[in-house]
């Protein structure tokens, strides 16, 4: 179940990984979520936007 966080004056909800693996939004992106996202903690959909930008514009070696 998804949780809240309050932001000043406005509430966030938070995911697990799992939750947002599941989710329709972010289902093409399944597999980045897997690789950047922590099993212990929650995020809000734009802390995971932020994460699968960053992982998708980093340098390959």
């Amino acid at each position: 179940m998804a949780t809240k966080e309050s932001v000043g004056e406005t509430t966030e909800n938070r995911f697990t990984k799992e939750q947002l693996i599941k989710s329709k939004k972010y289902a093409p992106k399944a597999d980045v979520l897997g690789a950047v996202l922590l099993d212990s903690e929650t995020y809000t959909t734009s802390e995971v936007d932020k994460l699968v930008d960053k992982f998708l514009k980093g340098k390959v070696n």
